[in-house]
């Protein structure tokens, strides 16, 4: 897998349906017309929150995790639930599915690999704390972070243990974006690692401003993008060189998401800017209270959660004008997965399936 663009250019392999946006709030997902922001269905919780946990598309399957420790797999035409899966605690990771199997990640420390079409457990791997970091699988290897300090290298088949490498501090969100054989991943302690995903061996690390662990890196036309608390980087992704960087008084607080002409990325102030992707200029800015919700880009509109004013937005890439918004029963929602106008299934970067 190669990891060349925070769009994912496969074709949505059932075509059963586009423009079709998945999000999460509070105790509900929603499916919305991408068009027209209109409600398809919804998918309703006792308890919990589905606002960390980005949802897989599959065979027409939504795969998602949710806070109430269950990992729901829902017809995505309807919102029927076809199975659920309890974990020990929280999944607050993202979902990525291979060969038939279901990787995530729990805060009771575990990692796992489901059955796809019955959600019977095939195998777990036991971290020593929480796994939040989403995974991704490149090969016949499935990677992911752990707050123990450590980036692991499973055999998907298995759950073996491959390799694994000492960062020393908390992953969080951030989750590995590969590029040919290079791994890429942010850390609490402020450092973007480039390690060989075969060997696991460190070929470089470049020291940012704060920490990174609420951000995935974006690997583009070999650039690198990522987010710290107060600056947007473009990096050099085979030196780690940095290109620009964008200030952002109100604090970036999520993964960028980065396209063909723009970068967007959101602050915990509630600001959504989109950037030029050559220069770093801003090219326009909205105040949506989004409490770091990720945006996503695609049929030249930007889609993000509103959060703290409770609606689910649609904007005009190239100016921010409005084309809808939907209003949603939450402060805070996960980052929206788009079944795009051309039946293309595209990914926010927080997810491994953002290639």
């Amino acid at each position: 897998m190669s990891c060349s663009s925070s769009e994912d250019t496969t074709e949505n392999p059932t075509n059963y349906t586009k423009n079709v946006m998945f999000i999460g709030g509070q105790n509900k997902y929603y499916a919305l017309d991408s068009q027209s922001g209109q409600l398809k269905w919804s998918f309703p919780v006792t308890k919990g929150t589905f606002q960390y946990s980005t949802a897989f598309y599959n065979n027409n399957v939504l795969y998602v995790g949710c806070t109430d420790e269950y990992l729901y797999a829902l017809d995505a035409t309807n919102g029927t639930l076809i199975w659920k899966f309890k974990a020990g605690e929280a999944i607050e990771s993202s979902v990525y599915v291979s060969n038939n199997t279901v990787f995530f990640g729990s805060d009771d420390d575990n990692f796992y690999a489901l059955n796809a079409a019955t959600g019977e457990l095939k195998w777990k791997y036991k971290t020593d704390f929480n796994v939040s970091s989403s995974p991704t699988v490149s090969g016949e290897i499935v990677y992911f972070g752990s707050d123990d300090g450590y980036l692991y290298a499973l055999d998907q088949s298995n759950g073996v243990l491959k390799w694994k490498y000492y960062a020393g501090s908390f992953f969080n969100s951030s989750s590995p974006s590969i590029v040919q054989n290079n791994l890429y991943i942010g850390n609490r302690n402020g450092y973007i690692y480039n390690i060989n995903k075969v060997t696991g061996e460190l070929n470089w690390k470049k020291q940012l401003g704060s920490s990174l662990e609420s951000s995935s890196p974006t690997i583009l036309d070999g650039y690198l993008y990522i987010t710290d608390q107060n600056y947007l980087y473009k990096l050099n992704a085979l030196t780690g060189d940095i290109i620009w960087q964008s200030y952002n008084s109100g604090k970036y607080s999520s993964s960028p998401f980065v396209n063909e002409n723009y970068v967007s990325a959101n602050s915990s102030s509630g600001n959504i800017t989109v950037m030029d992707k050559q220069t770093g200029n801003i090219k326009w800015q909205k105040t949506i209270y989004s409490n770091s919700a990720e945006s996503v880009s695609t049929d030249a509109t930007v889609f993000v959660g509103g959060g703290g004013s409770n609606f689910v937005y649609a904007f005009l890439e190239s100016n921010g004008a409005e084309k809808w918004k939907f209003p949603i029963n939450s402060t805070a929602t996960s980052a929206p997965v788009i079944i795009n106008k051309d039946g293309k299934v595209v990914y926010p970067s927080k997810s491994g399936g953002r290639d």
